[in-house]
């Protein structure tokens, strides 16, 4: 019971639509209607012009990502912690307070895999920065990289699994996001 309390909490933590907030009471924009219409930091940041706005949307998701999943795995265990950063994910990605309408989930699994393997993190933004300094578009590399992110993130499930399931599950909440970007950022291949 108390399992599924958290993934609800998480769920509504991670809906909460930080970047829609922030567009709309600093700036009087709606960025689910400006831009990519992505309700994450990067659209914030794009269609508000301030870096500060950008930052602290990423921020606070990062926070949502890892308060949704650090007391459950603290105190009711690790697979509870990775349901959490699941459910935080999928709120951020599609919002019940925005007709279903998200961000990508970077920030918010960011925050997550802190608590669950942070080992992921470096790897992620390593191959990131590496791709993009050898020239790769922003999707693939971002796309490159929660793919190899997800490696430390099995690797610590320690072979059970629902652990594996899990963690499948919450990559590919992510990758779903970026899909479409993905494909449009190949088409416009110069």
């Amino acid at each position: 019971m108390l399992g599924l309390a958290a993934a609800l909490l998480s769920y509504l933590l991670g809906s909460f639509p930080t970047a829609y907030v922030f567009g709309k009471h600093f700036r009087g924009i709606d960025i689910s209607k400006n831009g990519s219409g992505n309700i994450g930091a990067m659209n914030a940041y794009d269609v508000t012009g301030s870096k500060a706005i950008g930052i602290t949307v990423g921020s606070i998701d990062v926070a949502k990502g890892f308060a949704a999943t650090v007391i459950p795995h603290i105190y009711l265990g690790s697979m509870a912690g990775l349901v959490s950063a699941l459910f935080v994910v999928t709120g951020h990605n599609y919002s019940s307070f925005m007709k279903f309408k998200g961000g990508r989930g970077l920030a918010s699994a960011a925050g997550a895999l802190l608590v669950l393997q942070p080992l992921c993190l470096p790897v992620y933004l390593g191959v990131y920065y590496f791709l993009r300094t050898a020239g790769f578009k922003l999707y693939l590399s971002s796309v490159a990289g929660i793919i190899s992110a997800s490696v430390p993130l099995f690797w610590g499930t320690h072979g059970s699994a629902a652990s594996i399931f899990l963690s499948a599950a919450l990559m590919i909440v992510v990758l779903s996001k970026h899909i479409a970007p993905l494909k449009n950022e190949m088409v416009n291949v110069n």
